[in-house]
């Protein structure tokens, strides 16, 4: 059997980058939609994101995993990995300081570091703990926290 992947995402650039890492691969589509407005005709075995919920407010997130969850089969999963806040005002005030931290370690410029936190004022973080209960709510039978790494985690929702 043979996979077959959708790739979605609002910019045209980013599926670009896409394109190339997977060409020649004939099972790949590439789609240009915005997902909090609709997603891809069919069912799906498994749906990813990853590091794009984040922008979201909670109702869009909300509404989103309503979506998922009706694409996917009994049985099927919903994976994100994504960064999320760490729930509480000192935790958070922590993880975001290890993670600049990590930036200014990592080589980055200053300009780079600067055009990082223009990006940070996009996010709408929640916590593991918010998104695991937003999930249950939608009607996902098992919903775990697979990996977490100060703000990056993956979660796994089955339905």
């Amino acid at each position: 059997m043979t996979a077959e992947y959708v790739l979605v995402d609002i910019a045209e650039e980013m599926l670009d980058v896409s394109r190339k890492r997977f060409a020649g691969l004939v099972n790949v589509d590439h789609l240009v939609m915005d997902y909090t407005k609709e997603l891809p005709d069919g069912k799906f075995d498994t749906i990813i994101s990853a590091l794009s919920i984040h922008h979201l407010d909670d109702l869009q997130k909300k509404e989103l995993f309503h979506r998922i969850y009706d694409l996917l089969p009994a049985g099927g999963i919903f994976v994100n990995y994504d960064q999320f806040c760490a729930g509480t005002a000192t935790m958070n005030r922590w993880f975001d300081s290890y993670w600049e931290q990590q930036l200014y370690n990592s080589g980055l410029t200053d300009r780079d570091i600067e055009r990082w936190r223009e990006r940070r004022k996009l996010d709408r973080e929640c916590s593991v703990e918010q998104e695991v209960e937003m999930l249950r709510h939608c009607g996902f039978a098992e919903v775990k926290c697979l990996y977490s790494y100060h703000k990056f985690s993956v979660i796994i929702a089955v339905k």
